[in-house]
């Protein structure tokens, strides 16, 4: 449930960039999504060691 609302929450972030202009290409959409994402991974890696 936690990573279903963090994905929510991207895709909303994202489109708001987007209507904003602030992402312009497909291109930059995409690297802005890998981004979001590899952070998550960081962010999730660094809490499982910790645990």
């Amino acid at each position: 449930m936690r990573e279903r609302e963090y994905l929510k929450n991207v895709m909303k972030k994202v489109i708001e960039e987007t209507e904003n202009d602030q992402i312009k290409t497909s291109e930059e959409l995409v690297q802005t999504l890998i981004n979001h994402l590899s952070n998550n991974m960081k962010n999730s890696n660094k809490n499982t060691m910790v645990n």
